[in-house]
């Protein structure tokens, strides 16, 4: 669970609390991530419900029919692309930034491209390519993460760490950033058969891997935050590519030589962990809706499918890694918020004979139904002017 939330979301956190103010910023945080929890936990309540279903689809499929499908296929369609579209551009603010350094002169089109080009090739290789090179480099990921804390925090100043209440519209803003941060969900039914739909062991999974990215992202954002000014990152934000000029700077803080490479290789890993996950989804997914052949032919018209359309948005929308996170999260609330809740009511309505039921009630469905709209107006906000973007 935490190893599916933590990854390039840690990205866009420092520019996320810089316009929050940090303390108000990490309790906004703690609201999506116990969010986030609560969903998990409700999509487990209904696929103990539902024992025969072996993944989200064939649970929503039984309990809220074919419309009920259609509506979480195109939820889903529009998560997977909305994230592989952001982590292409990130990806892509990257590489321009090594090539030149090195002097490979290197636009932002030709790195997306590139970029988006390794990922495929990986995934058309195949899954345990994928699964092997993921575990690499979310292991590497921790590793670096904890020699990074080591070297950050003595440099964090105390002036930078005070109380400064964000303005209230930038609070709003920052909920679709921050909740896109733990999005785990699609992965529930498979930890709920994995430990036999025990739950007490699921329910530790999902606690705990909601709580472990927390404290990773909390002590990230100290970490970065405390070392750069607000007013620094702030005026980050203008750049084209917010992100990249970020981590830049970053790299730039610790007296040690080699840090502005482990900043580098760190978020690399950050996002090739989050890209691949994605990828490998959504690439199965779609192979098995457009029913193409497990050949060689077959996989290439596969992940042209799958990388094709985030690519061309990377491309037309350079530097828009943290704005396509905001879209992302109106799908994830469908997905995560809206569908749990609707599948444990029809679990209740129906008295299925089940031994587990999330604490809360009905009054509590109802406060997370109106907590997940709020982060979709946030976005409606951002899109249509009435709200600030976090990256502009």
């Amino acid at each position: 669970m935490a190893g599916t939330s933590i990854g390039a979301g840690m990205l866009a956190l420092p520019l996320v609390s810089a316009a929050t103010g940090i303390w108000t910023g990490l309790l906004l945080m703690m609201l999506m991530a116990g969010l986030a929890c609560y969903g998990g936990l409700l999509i487990a309540e209904a696929c103990r419900a539902v024992p025969e279903a072996d993944n989200l689809h064939g649970v929503v499929g039984r309990l809220l029919g074919r419309t009920g499908q259609g509506v979480a296929i195109l939820a889903m369609l529009f998560l997977y692309f909305s994230l592989c579209s952001a982590y292409i551009s990130a990806g892509a603010g990257q590489l321009l930034a090594v090539s030149g350094k090195i002097g490979l002169g290197l636009d932002f089109s030709q790195s997306a491209i590139l970029v988006a080009a390794v990922i495929a090739v990986l995934v058309v290789v195949g899954t345990v390519v994928v699964d092997y090179a993921n575990r690499m480099m979310f292991f590497l990921m921790m590793i670096l993460l904890m020699f990074i804390m080591m070297l950050l925090l003595p440099e964090a100043e105390a002036e930078n760490l005070t109380l400064q209440p964000g303005n209230p519209d930038m609070l709003l803003a920052a909920l679709p950033v921050l909740y896109t941060s733990f999005g785990y969900h699609c992965a529930v039914p498979t930890v709920v058969r994995y430990v036999k739909g025990k739950p007490r062991d699921f329910r530790f999974a999902l606690v705990l891997g909601s709580a472990l990215p927390l404290i990773v992202y909390g002590l990230w954002q100290v970490a970065t935050n405390g070392t750069l000014s607000s007013i620094l990152i702030k005026d980050l934000q203008t750049s084209p590519d917010a992100v990249g000029q970020l981590i830049d700077r970053i790299g730039e803080v610790s007296q040690y030589s080699g840090f502005s490479h482990l900043i580098s290789v760190f978020t690399a890993c950050a996002l090739g962990t989050s890209f691949l996950g994605v990828a490998i989804g959504l690439f199965d997914y779609l192979a098995e809706v457009s029913q193409r052949p497990n050949t060689v032919v077959g996989r290439i018209q596969t992940i042209l499918l799958t990388l094709g359309l985030p690519l061309a948005v990377a491309v037309l929308f350079p530097g828009s890694f943290v704005t396509t996170l905001g879209y992302a999260a109106v799908a994830l609330v469908v997905l995560a918020v809206f569908i749990p809740v609707m599948l444990v009511w029809e679990v209740r309505k129906e008295h299925l004979e089940e031994p587990y039921k999330v604490a809360g009630g009905n009054l509590l469905l109802i406060i997370m139904c109106l907590i997940g709209l709020a982060v979709i107006l946030a976005q409606v906000g951002i899109v249509s002017g009435w709200l600030p973007a976090l990256d502009s």
